[in-house]
């Protein structure tokens, strides 16, 4: 069967997409037999298309980019911008938040603001291992577990970017994030010896989606050329009422950074930011 927004640049509706080439198939010089075939064959085409043809993604990202920083001065901001970020999110009806920033240190009073935005809807924050931080903020243990330990890790740690705690008190969850090599997602680290999700596990789980399968050191080898096409919302255009709630309401928002200055990754697919790299890769994890 095929399936809605098919196309990478046309909003592919299946029964009237269906309607129109049938007409246009009934309407020539051919006969029946023909005529099934080549409607048969183009409908067949049209659904194998590699990573064009998908069903609505359970993520939508929204970016601070070129436009927003054009408005709201270059990145980073206060925390107090994201919060209104995530309140704006909220009420577009937005099914939770993955915060693609580490918020290890304190920032004035936009961390209260964050965290009572967070209490609101459900929001995943980000860690990642770096043994030579000094004074890493506690892990509260309820995002951490003694499973899984006797499997060998690809990513384990002693210390690392820990959410403020204020911040972790109203966290849905805190994964780790640690992307060394573009085509691989890690599945399970270990932090001072717990196990402990990966951003990738815990954005999935928010989604109502299974846990990918980790290979071997808790690490998934992906296939970016499945990865389809990702059409990111500027945070500017959510600030200006620009974005319909349609785009946002019961899906997870993937909050994070586009700019000039965004880091990138050079990947099978071509040379990537690091959090556009990152939504292909949990969209490939979420097929």
């Amino acid at each position: 069967m095929l399936q809605k927004d098919c196309l990478p640049y046309i909003r592919y509706d299946h029964d009237r997409g269906c309607g129109v080439i049938a007409s246009f198939i009934k309407s020539s010089n051919l006969e029946n037999k023909g005529r099934t075939f080549i409607l048969r064959s183009l409908l067949f085409a049209i659904a194998l298309l590699p990573g064009l043809c998908r069903a609505d993604s359970a993520f939508v990202p929204v970016f601070i980019d070129a436009q927003t920083e054009a408005k709201l001065g270059p990145f980073p901001y206060d925390r107090a911008v994201l919060a209104r970020a995530v309140t704006a999110f909220e009420k577009l009806g937005a099914k939770g938040v993955v915060m693609k920033f580490f918020l290890d240190q304190a920032k004035s009073q936009g961390d209260d603001a964050l965290a009572a935005a967070m209490a609101k809807l459900p929001t995943v924050l980000q860690a990642r291992c770096d043994d030579t931080e000094a004074r890493p903020n506690a892990l509260d243990a309820r995002f951490s577990s003694i499973a899984n330990l006797k499997m060998q890790f690809a990513v384990s740690c002693k210390s690392g970017w820990i959410p403020l705690p204020v911040l972790q008190s109203k966290a849905a969850d805190v994964c780790f994030i640690d992307q060394s090599v573009p085509d691989t997602a890690p599945i399970l680290e270990r932090y001072q010896g717990r196990a402990v999700k990966s951003l990738y596990t815990c954005a999935l789980a928010l989604a109502g989606k299974p846990g990918p399968v980790a290979d071997a050191g808790g690490i998934r080898k992906i296939d970016l050329a499945k990865a389809p096409r990702i059409d990111a919302i500027s945070l500017i255009d959510v600030f200006d009422g620009k974005t319909e709630r349609g785009k946002i309401a019961g899906k997870v928002v993937v909050f994070g950074f586009e700019g000039p200055k965004a880091p990138m990754f050079d990947s099978s697919i071509g040379r990537l930011t690091a959090h556009r790299l990152f939504m292909a890769n949990l969209l490939v994890l979420e097929q």
